[in-house]
């Protein structure tokens, strides 16, 4: 099969599910084209075809979302998402895709897009447009503007599923982990990792020289790298973030996905706080604290995350947070999965990337 995949960039969420679904998908013969749009793609994700585009980044004010600039944003990006759309859509004649599946990725699920082949959306964000699955604060503002970015980045998707904690409805799928998680071998260190895209990095600081307590910390990127006091600000990479989650204490991060959960499945104890501004955050954070897979605690409560109790070994969402990737892979593609006759023009996709 011809496969196109699409992975919003913002963020790591996306992107590190792109970096487990891709590689399997390739190792079982499929040939697949990554789409990616929003900001710069990291260089520690590698892809053998890569498409980047201009897309629609939120952005983001001392740690909050704003609203107000980035819709100011999406306005003035009007031209380039454009250009983009243009651009994909000869990339989809070119490459002639069996299937697209699109993680929160606005293009590729675009209902201007009009592809000759079924568009699945699979993402956590849907969700949140769940009914019979609770979200916290589900009437304010917030909330229904959240949703109405959902709908719009999903809107021209045939199918529609989404990554959650449990299978609460019939889209729930078991959210994407990392075999490098399922196999590692974890160990309790002393020290505790810290994921924040924002944070006070001088209270920090503080706290962990007054407790005599090792800090690790990833994100916080307005902060320079490199050891102040007993805290260390680490450069960003998949491999030695995995080997700090795997030998530490416990583990605070935002209320995403990825990072609670494998923190959870390594049996570390989590706090999660949400990001302000970000109703998804919210409702992660409430949900994952009601699964008891973490507990929210508020900004700059450092204290509390070395008061959170690890995981119980028989919680029940480890099965199905063990479900093999493959099976899930099985659901988004659809079964049985047919090869169509070949018609692709790889000369003029070729030129359609390089021009991108």
């Amino acid at each position: 099969m011809r496969l196109v995949y699409g992975a919003n960039s913002q963020g790591q969420g996306h992107l590190s599910k792109a970096a487990v679904l891709v590689p399997l998908l390739e190792a079982a013969g499929n040939d697949v084209l990554v789409v990616t749009s929003g900001p710069p793609v990291p260089s520690f994700y590698s892809f053998r075809r890569h498409l980047h585009l201009a897309g629609l980044p939120y952005a983001v004010t001392s740690g909050q979302t704003d609203f107000k600039r980035t819709a100011w944003n999406w306005a003035r990006s009007l031209g380039p998402i454009s250009y983009s759309l243009r651009t994909l859509k000869r990339t989809i004649i070119d490459f002639a895709p069996d299937l697209i599946i699109s993680d929160f990725e606005p293009l590729t699920a675009s209902p201007l897009l009009v592809p000759d082949c079924e568009v699945v959306a699979v993402c956590r964000q849907l969700a949140l447009s769940e009914k019979s699955i609770a979200a916290a604060d589900s009437h304010g503002f917030e909330s229904r503007l959240t949703r109405t970015v959902i709908r719009l980045f999903t809107a021209g998707a045939d199918r529609l599923h989404c990554y959650h904690y449990e299978p609460a409805t019939f889209r729930c799928l078991p959210p994407i982990l990392r075999d490098e998680v399922r196999k590692a071998v974890p160990v309790m260190g002393d020290h505790l990792l810290v994921y924040l895209h924002y944070g006070d990095a001088d209270s920090l600081i503080k706290w962990a020289n007054s407790r005599q307590v090792n800090v690790k910390v990833y994100g916080m990127q307005h902060v320079p790298r490199g050891q102040h006091g007993l805290v260390t600000f680490c450069p960003p990479g998949r491999a030695t973030m995995l080997e700090d989650l795997s030998t530490s204490r416990a583990v605070l991060t935002n209320a995403g996905l990825t990072t609670p959960l494998e923190a959870f499945v390594l049996g570390k104890p989590v706090a999660v706080t949400p990001i302000d501004g970000q109703w998804e955050q919210v409702v992660n954070a409430h949900q994952l604290d009601q699964a008891g897979i973490a507990r929210r605690v508020c900004q700059g409560d450092w204290d509390a995350c070395l008061e959170v109790a690890p995981p119980a070994i028989n919680h029940p969402s480890r099965a199905w947070l063990s479900t093999p990737t493959e099976q899930v892979l099985e659901v988004i593609c659809g079964q049985p999965l047919k090869r169509k006759p070949p018609a692709t023009n790889d000369a003029g996709l070729a030129a359609v990337l390089r021009a991108a």
